[in-house]
């Protein structure tokens, strides 16, 4: 009993330090930066950190229904009026920020190759579609502006993750974009790369943030402290081997993002571990099977 004490304890301590470091991180932001005092719900963790019901995240617009990244998925998930939806954004050879996944045009179309040494005519010439299913032949692969112009008019916010490496000024211009069509409350920008993220606490402070991670360990949550992000997003068996880690975020009103769950044994799981977000292929299911 005194070991278990002394532990909770010290993870209650050293919360309490890691709240006192956030709190002082935002306060210099805010002195700072012209856009940190902005900030919107989404980066102030009430929309990414919840009690109770998990949060649905469509994954790549509706990936089992529809071919993923695609408008049709998009609208797929916002015909369901999902909370959230999940895209992939990459920068083809002319500097036109896509939706995409994959590194490579193989997979998803019938092109292939890198997707940085295409333009955006040589890839928007690509069918997007028929590897899905021949009912969906012809499908195009969006650009982020044609994205935005399909979300905006709905209720729906994004989760939109910056993919590879991207440089500063693609990073200020993406930004930037978002700020001209208001998004700040409606965007939460999320990547797997620590200099990408680096640059969106310092060009995106008012943007929710999501340290998206394949580590999860004290660092890992230190480095989501220091990064400011909203949220940490991991493969749900990271978060199983430390969930002291993940209560020791809550108090910093840091939320958890699990993807992609796709079963209803998986949801259940996370929602029995105090996941706040699931990310899946199939928000009609889920959102079923969360009614029941």
């Amino acid at each position: 009993m005194g070991a278990r004490r002394v532990h909770r304890e010290s993870i209650a301590l050293r919360s309490a330090l890691l709240a006192w470091i956030l709190v002082t991180l935002l306060f210099v932001i805010v002195a700072t930066n012209p856009h940190a005092a902005a900030a919107s719900v989404m980066q102030l963790h009430g929309a990414l950190h919840r009690e109770g019901v998990v949060g649905i995240v469509s994954h790549r617009g509706a990936a089992a229904i529809a071919p993923e990244n695609t408008l049709t998925a998009m609208r797929v998930a916002f015909e369901q009026d999902v909370e959230f939806v999940e895209t992939d954004v990459q920068v083809t050879a002319d500097g036109v920020p896509i939706l995409m996944h994959d590194p490579t045009l193989d997979r998803t179309t019938s092109g292939s190759g890198p997707v940085a040494a295409h333009t955006l005519a040589e890839i928007q010439a690509l069918d997007a579609g028929s590897w899905f299913g021949p009912e969906f032949a012809g499908e195009r692969v969006p650009t982020l502006e044609e994205f935005v112009a399909v979300l905006e008019p709905t209720t729906t916010r994004a989760l939109v993750e910056l993919k590879g490496v991207w440089q500063p000024e693609q990073v200020a211009s993406l930004v930037e974009f978002l700020r001209s069509h208001y998004l700040v409350n409606r965007v939460a920008l999320q990547s797997f790369e620590l200099p990408t993220l680096e640059m969106l606490r310092e060009t995106a402070p008012e943007f929710a943030r999501v340290m998206l991670t394949r580590e999860w360990d004290q660092a890992a949550v230190d480095q989501a402290v220091a990064l400011q992000v909203s949220a940490v997003g991991a493969r749900t068996k990271l978060f199983d081997r430390r969930p002291e880690l993940v209560e020791q975020m809550r108090p910093l009103g840091i939320g958890t993002l699990v993807y992609t769950l796709n079963k209803e044994r998986r949801w259940q799981q996370a929602a029995e571990a105090g996941m706040d977000l699931v990310v899946t292929d199939d928000p009609v299911s889920l959102a079923d099977w969360q009614g029941r």
